[in-house]
């Protein structure tokens, strides 16, 4: 079974575990939350199996929920019922891990040279309000040019111009 490393983990491997088990979502004591975990910040959760392939995540890069505890609770949920996957069975559950990446808050890009595409994350929104997301250290992904590129194709933006779109980048931290 899955030793989660940090409470980040914990919390989404805990709550895909009752979840799958009860069909409930287990809720915590407001006072036994931690401080860093009522912080307004996205996340993505992933789920692995032991050969370390993914094989569901969600997440979002701006926080959806009140506070970052619910935001990892709702997207494990989200990432263990996404019917994309293979049903998580209980069974199964002890043959998964569950990571979590929490991002900084997007800030702006005036640049491209600025970005670091290893090291930075990519989010795009455009004024019809579609917008995608390209993280840090993606594949055939090199420079700013190449993130942004992704980015816009993700989120059907290929031929707006890069002026008629908002280029922020955010930071990931990873947490297994």
């Amino acid at each position: 079974m899955f030793n989660p490393k940090t409470s980040y983990s914990k919390i989404a491997f805990d709550t895909i575990l009752f979840f799958k088990t009860t069909g409930q979502i287990r809720k915590i004591d407001e006072s036994k939350i931690t401080p860093d975990l009522k912080l307004n910040l996205g996340c993505i959760v992933y789920i692995y199996d032991l050969n370390d392939n993914i094989i569901a995540y969600f997440g979002n890069v701006y926080p959806q929920k009140i506070s970052l505890y619910e935001e990892i609770v709702s997207n494990a949920i989200i990432a263990a019922e996404n019917p994309k996957i293979v049903q998580l069975s209980i069974e199964s559950i002890e043959n998964i891990k569950v990571t979590v990446d929490i991002l900084s808050l997007p800030q702006k890009v005036d640049n491209l040279a600025e970005l670091n595409p290893q090291k930075q994350g990519v989010y795009i929104r455009a004024k019809n309000n579609k917008s995608g997301f390209v993280l840090p250290n993606t594949k055939r992904v090199r420079t700013g040019e190449d993130q942004l590129a992704l980015a816009k194709k993700q989120a059907g933006l290929e031929k707006i111009a890069d002026s008629e779109i908002e280029i922020l980048s955010f930071r990931v931290t990873r947490y297994d």
